[in-house]
């Protein structure tokens, strides 16, 4: 097996750049960094509001914000400044991508709040995971029902006017085959830098194609590549509001009017870090599409130092 040196070499050889062992070592130094596990193993979370989660040994990150708590994220950094509530008081029909379905929390909790609104409403949702934990944490009251009707639905089915269709797999391969618009995306992937493949350029344009004009896409990332994608993709991005922690998520479309504050919308412009990640062929190793970031920040850091 190569040393994560030895990767990052490889790496500048498939780009055609030569790096110096000073470079090659901050670049190691970021990987090991971003690339470290918080959790060891699959366990249950309590988090702050008192909702409970589970964190992925794979990933080893929490499927939900724990400082922020669970239920208060789903609803204060996706559906709330998505508008599909108060769309479904126009609309008889929502559509709604949920990438990183997970536990099914923003599903469930979504539904809930969109039916509550407007019962008649018809809420179609496409869920996409790369593969469903092995037990569900269920959602306490008033969202536990609907919770346990959405995981029944799985992986495909109808009930009371939802309709859930699960795409389970490697999104990068299931995306391409599936033909809808969507009045908001959901981005609920684990972190950029733990699961970049989710986050690229080249899949958030395929994304892109698939939500309506005035549709919106909705994250809990801050993260300078993934709104750099965005904004090189045409959208309008802004700032969701912060919860939990000290910097707020982020929203676009192409149809509505988002803007950065200024503060941020200069760092998306002054650092080396605001570079894409990048997978033309969707399907590169995550690692791999890491590794050529980090590259490519470092050929950004050397265009900034000329021009000091």
């Amino acid at each position: 097996m190569l040393r994560l040196e030895d990767k990052v070499l490889e790496g500048s050889l498939r780009l055609g750049i030569e790096l110096s062992q000073e470079e090659i070592s901050k670049a190691v130094m970021d990987l090991k960094r971003w690339t470290r596990k918080e959790y060891a193993s699959t366990c249950v979370i309590k988090t702050y509001d008192g909702s409970y989660t589970l964190a992925s040994g794979l990933y080893g990150e929490p499927y939900h914000s724990v400082s922020a708590g669970a239920i208060t994220e789903v609803i204060e950094k996706f559906v709330r400044p998505s508008g599909v509530v108060e769309l479904a008081g126009k609309l008889k029909k929502i559509t709604l991508m949920d990438v990183g379905f997970g536990l099914g929390y923003n599903t469930a909790i979504a539904v809930f709040l969109i039916k509550k609104e407007n019962p008649k409403a018809f809420v179609e949702v496409h869920a996409f995971e790369k593969s469903l934990p092995e037990n569900f944490i269920y959602l306490p009251e008033p969202f536990g029902d609907m919770h346990r009707v959405i995981i029944d639905l799985l992986p495909e089915g109808e009930r009371g006017g939802v309709y859930v269709k699960l795409h389970e797999g490697d999104i990068r391969s299931c995306l391409p085959k599936t033909r809808l618009k969507a009045d908001a995306v959901f981005h609920d992937a684990f972190s950029p830098y733990k699961n970049p493949e989710v986050w690229s350029l080249d899949l958030l344009g395929l994304m892109r194609e698939r939500i309506k004009r005035k549709g919106v896409w909705v994250s809990y990332t801050s993260s300078l590549p993934v709104r750099k994608a965005l904004k090189d993709l045409g959208f309008k991005v802004g700032e969701t509001r912060a919860v939990g922690r000290r910097r707020g998520g982020t929203i676009a479309s192409m149809g509505r009017d988002f803007a950065l504050p200024p503060a941020q919308e200069e760092k998306l412009e002054t650092s080396p870090f605001s570079v894409p990640f990048r997978d033309e062929g969707l399907k590169e190793d995550p690692l791999n599409i890491l590794i050529d970031y980090r590259i490519n920040v470092l050929l950004r850091e050397r265009e900034f130092s000329l021009a000091r």
